[in-house]
């Protein structure tokens, strides 16, 4: 084994030397973590490795949401010399079937690309990582809400709105929702994100019947 891959499997066991943290914000760090030892193994042999999902709403909103795994876009950029499954089992990655590896209680599930949206490097603590950026992740949870009806997706673009505040890219964040047939599910979500008022189960129900009617009534 490469003398860089065998410092990074014993980063990751590092990492996960206590199993998956239940605390949300431990949770996060773990993750950062984590990416952080993938972003390092896959960048040199050719690859861009992006977090995505949940897990990248863990990063750029740490405390809001717990993943139960690490989806990732895995995608060859460059010439290199190994293959992704080498690479994982390399890390001391098991795979179980299909695209998922695993390692302890880590569940890493391989999504197929592309990367459906801009991505950006960030650097969290001393982990340098790959990721989609904050618009992605809010605009997925947005149109999952709305499309697939999932109110914990409605639930999740709260917190991150709230989260996020103005420092959202609305520019092409509208764009793309309008393109999803899903601004109206925004412009409602941040209404409530703006207001004191609890929101609860039955009322992202209420919402959803709303715009399957044409839209909230105002």
């Amino acid at each position: 084994m490469p003398n860089h891959l065998h410092a990074l499997r014993s980063r990751l066991q590092l990492a996960l030397a206590e199993g998956l943290a239940e605390d949300p914000l431990a949770h996060a760090e773990q993750v950062a973590q984590i990416a952080g030892v993938l972003h390092e193994a896959f960048e040199p042999e050719g690859f861009s490795a992006t977090l995505v999902g949940g897990s990248a709403i863990e990063i750029h909103a740490p405390g809001i949401y717990l993943s139960g795994d690490l989806d990732y876009v895995i995608e060859r950029a460059r010439e290199g010399t190994k293959q992704i499954d080498e690479v994982f089992k390399a890390l001391g990655f098991r795979n179980p079937g299909g695209r998922h590896w695993t390692f302890g209680d880590l569940f890493i599930e391989q999504v197929s690309g592309p990367v459906a949206g801009p991505t950006e490097e960030v650097r969290v603590g001393h982990s340098v990582f790959r990721i989609v950026t904050k618009e992605v992740a809010l605009r997925d949870r947005v149109v999952g809400f709305k499309q697939w009806e999932y109110t914990a997706y409605g639930e999740q673009a709260l917190d991150m709105l709230a989260a996020f505040g103005n420092e959202l890219d609305e520019g092409s964040l509208l764009q793309e929702l309008r393109q999803e047939d899903s601004l109206d599910a925004f412009e409602a979500l941040r209404d409530m994100a703006r207001s004191a008022r609890p929101v609860t189960e039955e009322v992202l129900r209420n919402l959803l019947a709303e715009l399957r009617q044409g839209g909230p009534k105002t």
